[in-house]
């Protein structure tokens, strides 16, 4: 049975940033909304805007906020069953639009405006997940309480530091999309500033031991009840000495539970006893 979303996530500068003065270019969210049928369904979103532009942040920012309205609306509507490849495209295409429209206003290109993008909409049996460029989607299923697996492995370019973003020319092509029949009880959405601290590039696997035990503090506190809110304990965290030692980029983490405490720490106590 289904327990109630807690979900957390933070945005923070990265220490490279904070010394030149520029903004944090990434961007994220997670909220729940009640769909069609009265079932509750969790939409999460990540994207990082690209380092190398100006503008960057403020294209994803449109990305984040255009994602919560048109996956809202549609899943209020429809339910999940809303959400498809036609409503991704549809999303993209209205984004790209904006871009366009507000850097012909600015006279300058829509690739300064360049951003990556994760979604992820969850609801009791099934889930959509979607990603244009670097950064990933991580979930642990009920079938598999206290194991994580990644959805689509970041998308690095040829050349150190490249990626897809929503703006490049046929930015379609690049759009990976998957759908998970079963539930999902929990998920981590992160942009590529924390990579390296929570996948492991050489097995190619998520990295348990980061996950467990912030889950099982999420799976402690109260359920989201009102709108959302930047969580002050995963911003101190994605700024702490630990962190920023191993990263200066900037950082997004998003997490979401509807496991119990209890049930997160029995997970975690069997996975750990499997590894012996």
């Amino acid at each position: 049975m289904a327990g109630a979303w807690r979900y957390a996530y933070a945005s923070v500068t990265g220490t490279s940033h904070e010394k030149n003065g520029s903004v944090c270019q990434d961007a994220g969210s997670c909220r729940v909304v009640e769909a069609a049928g009265g079932d509750s369904v969790l939409l999460a979103m990540a994207s990082d805007g690209a380092g190398s532009v100006k503008r960057s942040a403020e294209g994803a920012a449109w990305a984040i906020e255009l994602f919560f309205a048109e996956f809202g609306a549609a899943c209020r509507e429809r339910g999940i069953a809303a959400v498809d490849r036609g409503l991704v495209l549809s999303w993209l295409r209205k984004l790209r639009r904006r871009i366009a429209a507000r850097a012909a206003r600015a006279g300058t290109r829509s690739s300064e405006f360049a951003c990556t993008a994760l979604g992820a909409v969850i609801a009791d049996e099934r889930a959509v997940f979607f990603q244009i460029g670097d950064g990933a989607i991580v979930i642990s299923s009920r079938q598999d309480p206290g194991g994580y697996r990644w959805v689509f492995w970041p998308q690095h370019g040829e050349f150190a530091n490249t990626t897809n973003f929503v703006t490049q020319r046929h930015a379609s092509r690049a759009l990976e999309m998957a759908t998970h029949d079963g539930p999902v009880d929990e998920i981590a959405i992160f942009t590529d500033g924390i990579e390296r601290l929570v996948l492991d590039l050489s097995a190619r696997t998520a990295h348990a031991p980061f996950f467990r035990p912030l889950f099982r503090w999420l799976a402690a506190t109260e359920p989201v009840t009102a709108g959302a809110v930047t969580s002050s304990p995963i911003a101190q965290y994605l700024g702490s000495k630990q962190v920023c030692d191993r990263t200066d980029d900037d950082k997004t983490l998003i997490l979401a539970t509807r496991r119990s405490a209890a049930a997160a720490a029995h997970a975690a106590a069997v996975k750990s006893a499997a590894a012996l």
